[in-house]
């Protein structure tokens, strides 16, 4: 877990037939797992390491529902998992203690 905002660059799941390679920006520090987990096939949907603020997650969607990979929460949202603090940082309600 990293306690600066930065990003990298990482591959999604692996490209349709004759389409490009897509690629999303995530935390460097948690770049590793999620690449890991695209590459397996496990589509990430979003994914953040905290930055020591909050607990680290990874939104995964499994048999129709979204949840964090790391809680197991689910998440009932269609999209904007993440809210921003009044200091900035990107965290998920539902995985807050």
């Amino acid at each position: 877990m990293c306690d600066k905002r930065n990003s990298t660059k990482v591959p999604l799941c692996k490209p349709r037939r004759n389409s490009k390679l897509k690629y999303a920006k995530v935390d460097a520090c948690i770049a590793p797992l999620v690449a890991a987990l695209n590459v397996f096939g496990i589509e990430t949907m979003g994914a953040c390491c905290g930055h020591g603020k909050y607990n680290p997650s990874i939104i995964i969607q499994g048999k129709g529902k979204k949840f964090d990979l790391f809680s197991g929460k689910t998440i009932l949202r269609k999209s904007r998992f993440y809210r921003k603090n009044s200091k900035g940082y990107y965290y998920i309600p539902e995985c807050v203690k």
